[in-house]
Protein backbone atom coordinates (compact mmCIF):
# COMPACT_ATOMS: atom_id res chain seq x y z
CA UNK A 1 0.00 0.00 0.00
CA UNK A 2 1.48 3.35 -1.06
CA UNK A 3 1.49 6.73 0.62
CA UNK A 4 -1.48 9.04 0.54
CA UNK A 5 -1.45 11.27 -2.51
CA UNK A 6 -0.87 14.98 -1.85
CA UNK A 7 -2.78 17.82 -3.49
CA UNK A 8 -0.70 19.17 -6.37
CA UNK A 9 -0.57 22.68 -4.91
CA UNK A 10 0.72 21.31 -1.56
CA UNK A 11 3.48 19.06 -2.85
CA UNK A 12 7.10 20.18 -2.55
CA UNK A 13 8.33 17.54 -4.95
CA UNK A 14 9.60 18.76 -8.32
CA UNK A 15 7.40 17.09 -10.91
CA UNK A 16 7.70 16.92 -14.67
CA UNK A 17 4.95 18.44 -16.79
CA UNK A 18 3.48 15.01 -17.52
CA UNK A 19 3.52 14.10 -13.81
CA UNK A 20 1.78 17.39 -12.98
CA UNK A 21 -0.84 16.73 -15.66
CA UNK A 22 -1.49 13.24 -14.26
CA UNK A 23 -1.82 14.58 -10.71
CA UNK A 24 -4.14 17.38 -11.85
CA UNK A 25 -6.30 14.87 -13.70
CA UNK A 26 -6.41 12.61 -10.62
CA UNK A 27 -7.46 15.58 -8.44
CA UNK A 28 -10.19 16.51 -10.89
CA UNK A 29 -11.48 12.95 -11.02
CA UNK A 30 -11.44 12.76 -7.23
CA UNK A 31 -13.33 15.99 -6.66
CA UNK A 32 -14.93 17.34 -9.80
CA UNK A 33 -16.68 14.11 -10.67
CA UNK A 34 -19.09 15.02 -7.88
CA UNK A 35 -21.61 17.83 -7.78
CA UNK A 36 -20.60 21.08 -6.11
CA UNK A 37 -22.28 22.28 -2.94
CA UNK A 38 -25.35 24.31 -3.91
CA UNK A 39 -25.22 28.09 -3.40
CA UNK A 40 -28.74 28.18 -1.98
CA UNK A 41 -29.52 26.65 1.42
CA UNK A 42 -32.15 23.95 1.77
CA UNK A 43 -35.72 25.04 2.44
CA UNK A 44 -35.97 23.08 5.70
CA UNK A 45 -33.32 25.24 7.44
CA UNK A 46 -34.59 28.10 9.60
CA UNK A 47 -33.71 31.73 8.81
CA UNK A 48 -30.62 31.87 11.04
CA UNK A 49 -29.26 28.62 9.60
CA UNK A 50 -29.92 29.85 6.04
CA UNK A 51 -28.05 33.09 6.76
CA UNK A 52 -25.07 31.14 8.12
CA UNK A 53 -25.14 28.83 5.09
CA UNK A 54 -24.99 31.84 2.76
CA UNK A 55 -22.15 33.32 4.80
CA UNK A 56 -19.87 30.27 4.61
CA UNK A 57 -20.71 28.78 1.21
CA UNK A 58 -18.46 31.13 -0.78
CA UNK A 59 -15.39 30.13 1.20
CA UNK A 60 -16.34 26.46 1.22
CA UNK A 61 -16.53 26.36 -2.58
CA UNK A 62 -12.75 26.99 -2.60
CA UNK A 63 -12.19 23.82 -0.56
CA UNK A 64 -12.49 20.27 -1.92
CA UNK A 65 -16.01 19.87 -0.50
CA UNK A 66 -18.81 18.52 -2.65
CA UNK A 67 -22.53 17.85 -2.45
CA UNK A 68 -21.78 14.70 -0.44
CA UNK A 69 -20.74 17.01 2.40
CA UNK A 70 -24.06 18.89 2.35
CA UNK A 71 -25.44 17.04 5.40
CA UNK A 72 -22.44 18.07 7.49
CA UNK A 73 -22.81 21.69 6.34
CA UNK A 74 -26.52 21.69 7.16
CA UNK A 75 -25.76 20.12 10.54
CA UNK A 76 -23.25 22.91 11.23
CA UNK A 77 -25.77 25.61 10.21
CA UNK A 78 -28.52 24.05 12.34
CA UNK A 79 -26.29 23.89 15.43
CA UNK A 80 -25.23 27.48 14.76
CA UNK A 81 -28.90 28.53 14.77
CA UNK A 82 -29.43 26.65 18.05
CA UNK A 83 -26.36 28.37 19.51
CA UNK A 84 -27.64 31.84 18.58
CA UNK A 85 -31.14 31.18 19.93
CA UNK A 86 -29.91 29.72 23.21
CA UNK A 87 -27.39 32.56 23.64
CA UNK A 88 -30.20 35.11 23.28
CA UNK A 89 -32.38 33.26 25.78
CA UNK A 90 -29.53 33.08 28.30
CA UNK A 91 -28.95 36.82 27.84
CA UNK A 92 -32.64 37.42 28.64
CA UNK A 93 -32.90 34.97 31.55
CA UNK A 94 -29.39 35.24 32.98
CA UNK A 95 -26.80 32.62 33.82
CA UNK A 96 -28.59 31.72 37.05
CA UNK A 97 -32.30 31.36 37.71
CA UNK A 98 -34.26 31.37 40.93
CA UNK A 99 -36.35 28.32 41.85
CA UNK A 100 -38.83 28.65 44.74
CA UNK A 101 -37.88 25.25 46.17
CA UNK A 102 -34.16 25.04 45.38
CA UNK A 103 -33.08 28.68 45.35
CA UNK A 104 -30.56 29.96 42.82
CA UNK A 105 -29.53 27.44 40.15
CA UNK A 106 -27.40 27.50 37.03
CA UNK A 107 -29.59 28.08 33.99
CA UNK A 108 -30.25 24.64 32.38
CA UNK A 109 -29.88 26.25 28.95
CA UNK A 110 -26.14 26.39 29.59
CA UNK A 111 -25.95 22.62 28.95
CA UNK A 112 -27.70 23.08 25.61
CA UNK A 113 -25.32 25.92 24.76
CA UNK A 114 -22.36 23.69 25.61
CA UNK A 115 -23.73 20.89 23.40
CA UNK A 116 -24.28 23.34 20.52
CA UNK A 117 -20.75 24.71 20.91
CA UNK A 118 -19.26 21.21 20.87
CA UNK A 119 -21.19 20.25 17.74
CA UNK A 120 -20.30 23.51 15.99
CA UNK A 121 -16.61 22.94 16.75
CA UNK A 122 -16.75 19.36 15.50
CA UNK A 123 -18.63 20.06 12.26
CA UNK A 124 -16.63 23.24 11.56
CA UNK A 125 -13.45 21.19 11.78
CA UNK A 126 -14.84 18.56 9.40
CA UNK A 127 -15.74 21.27 6.88
CA UNK A 128 -12.45 23.14 7.03
CA UNK A 129 -13.94 26.18 8.76
CA UNK A 130 -11.11 26.36 11.28
CA UNK A 131 -7.53 27.41 10.62
CA UNK A 132 -6.22 24.11 11.98
CA UNK A 133 -8.43 21.99 9.76
CA UNK A 134 -7.52 24.01 6.63
CA UNK A 135 -3.84 23.70 7.45
CA UNK A 136 -4.23 19.93 7.80
CA UNK A 137 -5.95 19.82 4.41
CA UNK A 138 -3.22 21.69 2.59
CA UNK A 139 0.00 21.04 4.50
CA UNK A 140 1.99 18.14 3.10
CA UNK A 141 2.87 15.52 5.68
CA UNK A 142 6.52 15.34 6.67
CA UNK A 143 8.09 12.11 5.58
CA UNK A 144 9.63 10.28 8.49
CA UNK A 145 13.17 9.15 7.92
CA UNK A 146 13.88 5.85 9.60
CA UNK A 147 16.95 5.99 11.76
CA UNK A 148 19.46 3.34 10.76
CA UNK A 149 21.78 1.55 13.16
CA UNK A 150 24.63 3.55 11.63
CA UNK A 151 22.85 6.84 12.44
CA UNK A 152 22.03 5.61 15.94
CA UNK A 153 25.43 4.29 16.97
CA UNK A 154 27.77 5.95 14.47
CA UNK A 155 30.64 4.08 13.07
Amino acid sequence: MGRNMKVLSATKKHLTKSEKDKRKEAEELASDGLAMLPNAPSAHLNDVAKTEYKRVITGLRKLPLRNLDKAILENYCTWYAVYKEISQKIDEQGLVIFDEDKGWLANPLILTLEKATTNIRMTASQLGLTVDSRMKMFTPKQEEKKESLFDKFGG
